[in-house]
């Protein structure tokens, strides 16, 4: 059960409670894809905060993070 510091996330449809702060392209990677590195991911998010509901995070770009927020990180197809 998360606590005021902490939220609960979404990342490819599994709960995990993150630190209530900004969370890196490279987090959300090892998050999905335990041992995965490289930017030869798509991270997208949804319900986000109110002034950036959805978006697609880029390699070394961060977001801040909300309870319920849901990530999707799927690879681009290319090597």
């Amino acid at each position: 059960m998360p606590d005021n510091k902490t939220v609960t996330i979404f990342v490819n449809t599994l709960e995990k409670v993150v630190p209530h702060k900004k969370i890196s392209y490279a987090t959300l990677l090892d998050l999905a894809f335990p041992g995965a590195t490289g930017a030869n991911y798509i991270v997208k998010y949804y319900k986000g905060n109110s002034d950036n509901l959805t978006g697609t995070l880029p390699p070394g770009g961060e977001v801040m993070v909300k309870n319920d927020m849901d990530f999707r990180i799927t690879g681009t197809g290319e090597s």
